[in-house]
């Protein structure tokens, strides 16, 4: 969210700096390795604009810098016919004239053989699910803000912020930034980075990971032959996925939002052995194809708010401090556009997007503020 923030930020005209704490690119954080999930797949109309907005946007970063950031896979929901969010998924792809298939698991398993499900499950197939490459997007973003002027300022911690009536002074391990406004997007960081503000947020950080498993037959997992899938369960936003191999000999598994709670600044990105075993045996549990042996597990931070939505906001008291993120495991797809949300909010206090869901003051985050 940073780089991209930046980037519009810098392409707008604006005299930017980008401060990182680590180097742009690290595994630290929430935004690392070969792929994210991008797709329509959400039943709430404004998360389903800003999907619409984040693909164009995407593609208007390819043909701007020259590099390939999505790869297009096409994309299964699945699971039992009673599974709120597939009915729900259905509901809104038909009122909003998307491009759509009901399959049932026989056609599911005939398109892709890899897959082994249960004969009562049924399956929502879209065409324009699809992988980000992470660690391209945000190099991508940073080169494109640095190429329109923005200086990045890498190995470089915040200590401390101090908000003046107009202004803003952000100081690091190295200088003091003195700035008119201030965009703030630390993912797991933000949480104390918020405090000094004034602003305490019922925030958790989770220690998430992926698992690449093995397979004597990486031909199959490939793009094209193997798709993006969502198993979806009634009663909970938690649930398996896979993905097709990129960048790796493997196809990647997780299971969203399944990890344990650690703080900010927790140094062991170690993967969980029982969610690695869970990861693991779910893979095992509904794609033919693997080994059962791990190749390896990835760590990497979920920041989330209570009701799993978005914060983008100003600061209630100061205008010229922008806020966002956590994004509760499901934000990256959404970089680009939230990175234009951002500069639009920083250079002229609004946006033609609907944010509403992702104020401060909303229901889950009552107790937020404590001047």
């Amino acid at each position: 969210m940073g780089a991209s923030a930046a980037h519009y930020l810098a392409r707008a005209g604006a005299h930017v700096r980008l401060i990182e704490q680590f180097r742009i690119g690290h595994n630290r954080g929430s935004s690392h390795g070969e792929s994210r999930i991008i797709r329509l797949a959400y039943p709430e109309p404004d998360y389903l604009a800003l999907a619409k907005s984040a693909y164009a946007l995407w593609r208007d970063l390819e043909r701007e810098s020259g590099a390939t950031v999505y790869y297009k896979t096409g994309g299964l929901d699945f699971g039992v016919p009673e599974a709120e969010t597939l009915i729900e998924l259905a509901r809104t792809y038909a009122l909003n004239d998307i491009e759509h298939e009901l399959v049932d698991a026989n056609e599911m398993m005939h398109r892709y053989p890899q897959l082994k499900l249960p004969a009562h499950y049924t399956g929502l197939y879209q065409a324009d699910y699809g992988m980000l490459h992470a660690d391209r997007c945000v190099a991508t973003l940073a080169a494109q803000a640095r190429a329109h002027g923005a200086e990045i300022c890498e190995e470089e911690p915040v200590l401390k912020i101090i908000v003046r009536a107009d202004s803003v002074e952000v100081y690091t391990t190295k200088r003091v930034h003195h700035a008119a406004r201030v965009v703030l997007c630390a993912g797991s960081w933000m949480r104390p980075l918020l405090q000094q503000i004034g602003i305490h947020l019922p925030l958790t950080v989770q220690n998430e990971q992926v698992v690449y498993m093995r397979t004597d037959q990486p031909e199959n997992f490939a793009i094209g032959r193997f798709p993006i899938f969502i198993h979806r369960q009634p009663g909970t936003s938690s649930g398996g996925a896979g993905f097709p191999i990129l960048g790796r000999n493997s196809p990647k598994f997780l299971y969203h939002a399944a990890g344990p709670r650690v703080e900010p600044d927790d140094v062991d990105r170690t993967p969980d052995a029982g969610l690695r075993e869970r990861t693991r045996a779910f893979a095992c549990s509904v794609v033919r194809g693997l080994t059962g042996e791990v190749d390896e597990a990835v760590a990497c931070r979920y920041t989330m708010t209570p009701d799993e939505d978005f914060l983008i906001d100003r600061h209630p008291a100061y205008s010229h401090v922008i806020l966002a993120s956590p994004c509760s495991g499901h934000g990256f797809k959404f970089g680009s556009v939230v990175g234009s949300i951002l500069a639009d909010l920083a250079l002229r206090g609004k946006t033609s997007h609907d944010i509403s869901r992702f104020r401060l003051d909303r229901p889950a985050l009552h107790n937020a503020l404590r001047q």
